[in-house]
C-alpha cells in the first residue's frame, strides 16, 4: 500500500519532507518544471530520515537538468534562503537539517584548523 503524502504550500524555504508532509514554497508554482521535479524529489524521500535521504539531497538527480532555473529561483526569491539555515520551524515543530548542519560544522572545524595553522 502506498503511503498518503500531504503537500502544504508555505512562504519560505524551497521544499522539505517531514514525515508524510511535504512543505513546498508556493512561489514554485510559477516554475512548473522545477515545481514538478522538486515535488518528485521530496516524494522519493523516506517518511523518516535515513542515510539514503542525505545521499538523495547530495545527488539531487531530479533537478540536475534544471540547475539554472533552480538557482535563478533561489536568487530571485529571498524567502527561499531559509532553506540554508541548519534548522527551522514547520507548523510549530523545530526541525534540524542534518546535511546543512554538517556543512556548517565542517566549515567551522576547517576554519578553526586553518586559523590555528596561521597563528
Amino acid at each position: 500500500m502506498r503511503e498518503k503524502i500531504e503537500v502544504k504550500y508555505i512562504n519560505y524555504g524551497i521544499a522539505c519532507r517531514i514525515g508524510n508532509k511535504i512543505f513546498i514554497n508556493r512561489l514554485l508554482k510559477k516554475y512548473p518544471k522545477l515545481h514538478t521535479a522538486i515535488l518528485r524529489h521530496e516524494k522519493a524521500h523516506s517518511s523518516g530520515f535515513v542515510l539514503k535521504d542525505i545521499m538523495m539531497d547530495i545527488e539531487a538527480k531530479e533537478i540536475r537538468e534544471l540547475k539554472k532555473e533552480y538557482y535563478s529561483f533561489i536568487l530571485n526569491n529571498p524567502s527561499t534562503w531559509t532553506e540554508f539555515l541548519p534548522f527551522w520551524w514547520y507548523e510549530g515543530r523545530f526541525v534540524i537539517n542534518p546535511l546543512i548542519s554538517f556543512i556548517y560544522l565542517f566549515s567551522l572545524v576547517l576554519t578553526r584548523f586553518i586559523w590555528i595553522r596561521v597563528i
